[in-house]
């Protein structure tokens, strides 16, 4: 009876032993794959920055951005405050202060700040590689100051850059496609 208890408590403790050795393996892994996306991003260089995001009048919708950073290599560094940064870190999405959206989506071509409608809503639209535009949900970051990715905003390939316009009560955002056509957007980014 000793002989088992014994040998019963060897194999619990090599268990134990094995499984903690593999949740080490698993930290360890998930720590290099963020130091690899951060030197992948310190080695890229800076396409755009847009900064100064909550200006004056801006601010009675505050996005709660400090600034959004476009890399050669198609990565976009988003550095939230506030809410929308303590809601990212509760959630783990950030990375050395910053979130990265876009990264499950695909390299982002060129971004843009937008606003549209009568109500000051604004956002972020991705014009991706691949002629696809992508937008971070105007609703979701300023009523929920989380950053929730809208991909293939109107189920086009073909777009080539976005440019806000102005009526006579209220902003728009047009997507231009590589066949000159403009394609209203402003109906995609009410989700």
């Amino acid at each position: 009876m000793k002989k088992r208890l014994t040998g019963l408590l060897v194999i619990i403790m090599a268990l134990c032993l094995a499984l903690s050795g593999c949740g080490n393996k698993e930290e360890g892994s998930d720590t290099g794959s963020k130091k690899s996306a951060d030197k992948k991003t310190e080695a890229a260089t800076v396409v755009k920055t847009i900064d100064d995001i909550d200006t004056e009048g801006m601010q009675d919708m505050p996005l709660q951005l400090e600034s959004v950073t476009l890399y050669d290599d198609g990565t976009v560094k988003v550095v939230p405050l506030d809410k929308v940064k303590e809601i990212a870190e509760t959630n783990d999405e950030l990375e050395d202060g910053a979130a990265y959206p876009f990264k499950d989506i695909g390299e982002v071509k060129d971004i843009y700040l937008v606003r549209y409608g009568n109500g000051g809503y604004r956002t972020l639209i991705a014009l991706m590689e691949d002629g696809t535009l992508s937008a971070i949900s105007a609703k979701d970051l300023i009523e929920e100051h989380i950053l929730v990715v809208m991909p293939n905003l109107t189920g086009r390939d073909n777009y080539v850059s976005v440019e806000q316009v102005e009526n006579e009560d209220a902003f728009g955002v047009i997507g231009k496609t590589d066949n000159d056509e403009d394609i209203e957007l402003d109906y995609a980014l009410d989700f």
